[in-house]
């Protein structure tokens, strides 16, 4: 062969291999980090857009206040889509947050539903019982809670787009909770919704979760309005008994050096949140022919980060969202 043309071969062919070699590191680093324990060594593909003041506009989440709330930190979240036009109708997320964050903190998981396309994304507060904050750890108000509920979400249908007859409720963790707590109090709110996306708990009764013992024994009543609305209901594994965090079970998996989720099931006795806290006897036991989807995640985080990540997990609770909403 030709010298030149040799070198010239001898050279792509080295570039070829170098090029096939990174690809199929990147292939197996993505497979490994797709199967590990804990799914933020996933990297985030999307980041919840920084929320302003002023008036919304398209990928632009807003503070908005109820006159009620005029000068209090009482406010609720405002989110339109990428693609959002004057006079189109869109679905709408309504959510709640977990322990630990107020609607300012911007720590939600509706943006990891939608994409920040195709959907209106509210974030309602928890309403102090002096009615001057949102609350950050359990529930304060719960009537002035669901009021701004009833309230708010109506009035940015109207006035924004919103379809009133495709309402997905959700939340991860403390909002999870609120998903049955909150939304379904009573017969009023609990028909504002289209669906329910609980993430992370759930309002089972097993525990008090913040509420009087009063409050929690009527969980099973709360549970019988939600009828035949459809309830994706998901969550993590978790060691026994269960920590409360998932900070034990995290460092325990990195100083193990477990990166296979199957290895540290079994090394660790890892069981689904929903089996660890009876979530599955508690739904069955009292609404056996509620419309539900229960999904155990393979991992062990628990929190709002996991959504921004593309998971299977995540492509499966958006294909429910579309189904839900086409039915």
């Amino acid at each position: 062969m030709n010298t030149p043309i040799r070198q010239k071969t001898e050279r792509f062919t080295l570039l070829f291999s170098l090029v096939l070699g990174l690809c199929l590191a990147n292939f197996r680093s993505a497979a490994q980090s797709l199967n590990n324990p804990d799914v933020l060594t996933i990297l985030a593909d999307l980041e919840n857009p920084l929320i302003g003041n002023g008036d919304p506009a398209p990928g632009k989440p807003v503070f908005q206040y109820l006159e009620t709330y005029t000068g209090t930190e009482v406010a609720h979240t405002l989110y339109l889509p990428t693609d959002w036009t004057p006079g189109g109708k869109y679905p709408v997320i309504v959510e709640y947050l977990g322990n630990g964050s107020r609607v300012m903190d911007n720590k939600g998981i509706g943006y990891g539903l939608s994409g920040g396309k195709g959907f209106i994304w509210i974030v309602l507060p928890f309403v102090s019982t002096d009615h001057k904050k949102d609350m950050d750890w359990w529930w304060g108000d719960v009537e002035a809670t669901v009021a701004y509920a009833k309230e708010a979400v109506p009035l940015i249908c109207h006035k924004w787009g919103g379809d009133k007859t495709r309402i997905i409720l959700t939340g991860y963790s403390r909002g999870a909770i609120a998903c049955n707590y909150i939304g379904l109090h009573d017969s009023e709110i609990a028909k504002m919704w289209k669906a329910i996306i609980a993430v992370s708990h759930y309002d089972d009764g097993h525990t008090l979760w913040g509420m009087t013992p009063e409050e929690q024994g009527r969980a099973a009543e709360r549970l019988l309005r939600l009828g035949n609305t459809p309830q994706f209901i998901c969550g993590e594994h978790c060691g026994v008994p269960h920590q409360g965090s998932d900070k034990p079970l995290l460092n325990t998996i990195k100083g193990k050096n477990i990166s296979i989720f199957d290895e540290a099931k079994k090394e660790l006795g890892l069981i689904p949140i929903t089996e660890a806290e009876g979530t599955r006897k508690f739904i069955y036991a009292h609404h056996p022919s509620g419309n539900y989807t229960i999904v155990d995640l393979p991992w062990v985080n628990h929190g709002s980060q996991v959504l921004l990540r593309d998971t299977p997990q995540r492509q499966q609770i958006r294909q429910w969202i579309q189904t839900v909403l086409r039915n």
